[in-house]
């Protein structure tokens, strides 16, 4: 079997396939003599995959929208009479109309892969018939889940990769699947639910163990949309890491509605140093129409929590949703400038399938590969020019150089 993990048109870090991973790690427990290889749009060349790819039985892609033609580019060089091309991930859940309607794809997984897989696979071995529209569902029991394969997807190349840029050994875990917020900008929703399922720490304690160990990690970062879900898991995980003795640090994607004082001091004794938080806008009008579930003053009082508390803020904002105005961005700079956050990123609108700015009927057969919401020349609003969107995204990006984020920092 061959596992591929496509490009996207736009330049950028790349982290590790976690997904592919736990897929790989999947069939290895199943089929322990079976061989197994992944190859990276992002490190390996056209020419390396698919030769890579010439006698595999089983070739497997996952992708996001921006991966998703890359995806078919190589499908359409690899596929033989013989072999079973599989694809995956968020794009084929939220269109699978697009993958569908490819002749040089032979099933289309919608959901959670790895039972799927499983059975995709049992059945080509025997001989027997697989349905070409594939729909998983979800996984409930994540902690049953063996961890993702690291040396198979070559985690060491996305580490160094993380090196050169930050000087540290870092990778990801991700200790739940699916987030309860509605924000209307978000696909997660589309894969995942929005019923969070939640590894145990015990089972989260092992795997940061043996990234430690194994691998040298200096940092973790956890790829959950809300880490901080549960406060009592948070709490649990924290004091098992401190009661262990594991000091290396990790950071968090975080919702501010659930951060207090009492999970804030856990964080601490785990030695969480970063948190991020999306908090998108600084207009009480824009946070309400994307369905933040938040308001502007509880913003600045975690972030102000956060920093007493001696963890560094991460802040994510996002322009161009339908209704914001010149005024609206102008706020969301004023609360930028009153949070302070240590890190920063200004994004703009991402249509892509599966929230609800996606319009079908308009949007279902556009190229994705390029379409980056860091930087992008696509969106506009009633009230918005793209230009003076991208004006306006600029001037903040130069005005906080010394804390943007690192895809946003002139090179």
């Amino acid at each position: 079997m061959v596992f591929v993990q496509p490009r996207t048109g736009f330049k950028g870090h790349t982290w590790e396939a976690l997904g592919l991973g736990y897929l790989i790690s999947s069939i290895r427990a199943k089929y322990p003599d079976m061989l197994v290889e992944f190859y990276s749009g992002f490190f390996d060349s056209d020419e390396t995959i698919v030769t890579a790819c010439r006698d595999a039985q089983v070739v497997c892609f996952g992708c996001t929208s921006p991966q998703f033609k890359h995806a078919v580019f190589l499908a359409d060089r690899v596929k033989t009479p013989d072999n079973l091309v599989v694809v995956g991930g968020i794009h084929a859940t939220a269109l699978p109309y697009q993958p569908l309607k490819e002749k040089n794809i032979d099933v289309v997984v919608q959901g959670e892969g790895e039972r799927a897989i499983l059975e995709i696979v049992r059945r080509f071995v025997l001989g027997e018939f697989i349905e070409k529209d594939w729909k998983a569902g979800v996984i409930n029991d994540v902690d049953g889940l063996p961890f993702p394969d690291r040396n198979i997807i070559k985690n060491e190349r996305n580490i160094q990769q993380a090196y050169k840029d930050n000087r540290k050994r870092i990778t990801s875990i991700l200790s739940s699947r699916g987030c309860p917020y509605a924000c209307s900008f978000c696909c997660s929703h589309c894969l995942w639910g929005r019923t969070p399922r939640l590894r145990s720490p015990r089972n989260i304690m092992d795997e940061y163990r043996h990234l430690v160990d194994c691998w040298k990690i200096d940092f973790v970062k956890f790829a959950d949309d809300t880490f901080t879900i549960s406060k009592q898991r948070v709490k649990d995980f924290c004091w098992m890491k401190y009661q262990e003795g594991l000091q290396v640090p990790f950071g968090a994607n975080a919702h501010v509605n659930t951060i207090d004082e009492s999970v804030l001091k856990y964080l601490v004794l785990g030695n969480c140093q970063e948190l991020w938080y999306g908090v998108e806008s600084g207009s009480p009008k824009i946070l309400n129409s994307i369905h933040k579930s938040t308001d502007v003053e509880r913003i600045k009082e975690v972030f102000r929590l956060t920093k007493d508390y001696g963890i560094r803020t991460r802040a994510y904002f996002l322009l161009g949703t339908p209704e914001e105005t010149i005024d609206d961005i102008h706020m969301t700079e004023v609360l930028c400038d009153v949070l302070e956050p240590d890190e920063v990123g200004f994004s703009m609108l991402a249509p892509f399938p599966c929230n609800e700015y996606f319009e079908y009927d308009i949007m279902k057969d556009w190229d994705w590969s390029g379409f980056d919401e860091y930087n992008n020349s696509w969106i506009s609003n009633k009230n918005l020019t793209n230009e003076e969107l991208r004006r306006e995204q600029q001037h903040l990006i130069q005005k906080h150089q010394n804390n943007i984020t690192y895809r946003q920092k002139e090179k």
